[in-house]
């Protein structure tokens, strides 16, 4: 028997319009969105004041399972989604084992669905162990479900093997995603080339370490008209080629993470080169920031994704340049985008939903996903857009902590999030 949910005077925000009605669920879909509906039903959610918007979904999330499950695990990963209203992520297959074959890919679909809390989509290696040597059988992943590939935290480094990657890819539909960094620029440096890099001595990585390999790996997918995408575009020189790129090449998307249009260079210095400041690529100048909100605005930037990097405590007290890259934030996002886009006039609330839910969802052709509608399934997110809250790790639901984040105050909280058609998550100070 399908459950029945009524939210009732809801303010509902596609990426195109923004309206008041009730939305009625059956099952796992959206059945009926009218107002004033009149239905009996096992449960009823007052959403007035709230803005009711598509479940998020993110393209690049950093699992850990398998290998390192005591930074993160399926169960408390699909937690920390649920919390910031994401319905459907993508985890990366940097893991150990590497996700590089398809008993692996059909293992974390399966371990996903028996935990149900929202929908996890392996992305399957490009290369054998992310190494840039020998391809993987992409066929073998479609049939177990993948829909992207991506050696992420490696780029493919041998052009015509990237070429090949690219046709195959194209063969089975599958979309690349492409980790941009030539690591002979980057020569295993801890931060963005800059002035404060060379006033401490710290081993540094230009912007041009992802410019250039982003120009290469576009050049090659247009030759070969393969659909690719970028992953977290960081400055502005990557951005000035992205927007001259795209025009001409309908296949190209991109994806930024919310730190690239928040934090600086500079704000490593400030934080005395706390590791959880450090990620890859690494935080730019007050430019490339400025770059990637107007992307973002201008729509040269597709998505916001969270590129959620768990790592020990003990791992990110190492010294700054010991410590591994990245931090987490997928219980984050939502309020980063709202409080330092919408509230700032760069995004609207319908822009928020484009990158967050609608984009997504097209370049990844999820045509179930996206948007609020009839028949559509049931992933829902309401929210208080009023709502004031602060960063502390005992409210965290990750394994792990590390973000740069910690004692910020963040405007837009997630009251509830509904995947297919179930209440997943629902606060406790409403």
């Amino acid at each position: 028997m399908n459950m029945k949910i009524l939210i009732k005077k809801a303010t509902i925000v596609n990426y195109d319009k923004i309206s008041e009605a009730d939305i009625l669920i059956s099952g796992d879909k959206i059945v009926k969105i009218s107002k004033n509906i009149k239905e009996k039903v096992d449960r009823e959610i007052n959403a007035a004041g709230k803005h009711v918007l598509p479940g998020f979904i993110d393209m690049h999330v950093h699992l850990r399972t398998p290998g390192r499950e005591d930074e993160e695990d399926f169960l408390s990963g699909s937690l920390a989604a649920a919390k910031g209203g994401f319905t459907t992520v993508f985890c990366m297959p940097n893991t150990s084992p590497c996700i590089d074959n398809e008993g692996l890919a059909n293992w974390v679909r399966e371990e996903a669905q028996r935990i149900g809390l929202v929908d996890i989509w392996p992305i399957g290696a490009i290369t054998k162990n992310r190494e840039g040597r020998e391809l993987t059988e992409f066929g073998a992943f479609k049939k177990v479900g993948c829909m992207a590939l991506s050696d992420d935290g490696n780029s493919v480094e041998d052009s015509f093997l990237f070429r090949c990657a690219l046709e195959y890819a194209k063969m089975f539909d599958l979309l690349t995603i492409s980790h941009c960094e030539d690591k002979n620029l980057s020569r295993q440096g801890s931060m963005r080339e800059s002035f404060i890099s060379s006033k401490y001595g710290i081993g540094s990585i230009p912007d041009i370490s992802e410019t250039v390999r982003l120009y290469r790996d576009i050049e090659i997918a247009r030759y070969v008209d393969a659909r690719l995408h970028l992953a977290h575009v960081s400055c502005a020189k990557s951005v000035e080629v992205i927007a001259d790129k795209k025009e001409h090449f309908p296949g190209l998307s991109c994806e930024t993470a919310p730190h690239y249009f928040i934090l600086t260079v500079d704000d490593v210095e400030k934080s005395a080169f706390n590791a959880n400041f450090k990620v890859n690529p690494p935080l730019g100048k007050k430019e490339d920031v400025e770059a990637v909100r107007s992307a973002l605005k201008k729509g040269i930037i597709d998505c916001i994704a969270t590129d959620h990097a768990p790592h020990s405590a003990a791992e990110k007290e190492l010294p700054f340049e010991d410590a591994p890259f990245g931090f987490i934030g997928l219980e984050l996002c939502f309020a980063l985008v709202y409080t330092y886009l919408v509230t700032k006039d760069i995004l609207d609330i319908k822009g928020l939903v484009e990158k967050l839910s609608y984009n997504p969802a097209r370049i990844l052709r999820l045509g179930n996903k996206g948007k609020i509608q009839e028949g559509l399934l049931a992933d829902l997110v309401i929210t208080d857009l009023r709502k004031e809250w602060e960063v502390k790790k005992d409210s965290l639901v990750s394994k792990s902590k590390n973000t740069p984040f910690l004692d910020s105050t963040l405007k837009g909280t997630v009251n509830y999030t509904i995947h297919r058609g179930k209440v997943v998550y629902e606060s406790t100070g409403l």
